[in-house]
């Protein structure tokens, strides 16, 4: 044993210290190179893949959580009038809140596209003037056009539909109590005399 132990080390001395046989037996090191590497990712396993499956669960709630600010910094059709096109209080109301309300990494402003390149044009331009006048001190206000549809309604037709809801509710009342003897009381005092 001692002996082979001793032919082992002097292999590898011997391969290590000539160059030329060094370069003829470069796939020696390379699977030694292979060992450590193999047995250091073995050693640290998890660690080196839970940040990439960490993002990779967490990405859809990002686009999720994005998609829902860009539906809620949506100005549509109804934030604008239709005969004049200017924005309407609602709309001048929305612009506020946004740039001045809302978490700063989500305050961008994204204005519904129509079908008329001069009212997408016309609405921009009202949008970002009145962004320059609404926005904090020191900061540019964001801008943007989007595809997305913004489905919601007027607030006057919704407050119309809650109206007519409130007004249709029956008057709320109790119900009218009640007193009724029970059979084993009345039972119970005839059987005692």
């Amino acid at each position: 044993m001692a002996r082979r132990l001793a032919a082992i080390v002097f292999l590898a001395v011997l391969f290590t210290s000539v160059s030329g046989v060094h370069a003829q037996f470069g796939w020696i090191n390379e699977a030694c190179d292979s060992v450590v590497t193999d047995f250091k990712r073995n050693n640290c396993y998890p660690e080196p893949f839970l940040a990439p499956d960490r993002a990779a669960v967490r990405m859809p709630f990002v686009i999720m959580v994005q998609n829902g600010w860009r539906l809620e910094n949506t100005l549509g059709d109804h934030y604008f009038d239709e005969v004049t096109g200017q924005l309407t209080n609602a709309g001048q109301n929305k612009i506020y809140w946004i740039l001045n309300l809302a978490p700063k990494q989500h305050r961008t402003i994204f204005v519904q596209r129509t079908k008329s390149d001069a009212v997408n044009q016309q609405r921009m331009e009202m949008v970002q003037s009145l962004a320059a006048a609404y926005a904090p001190e020191g900061t540019i206000p964001r801008v943007e056009a989007t595809r997305e549809v913004l489905v919601a309604w007027p607030a006057d037709r919704v407050d119309q539909i809650s109206r007519a809801f409130q007004a249709s509710a029956p008057e709320p009342r109790l119900p009218a109590i009640t007193t009724t003897k029970s059979s084993s009381s009345a039972g119970s005092s005839s059987s005692g005399m």
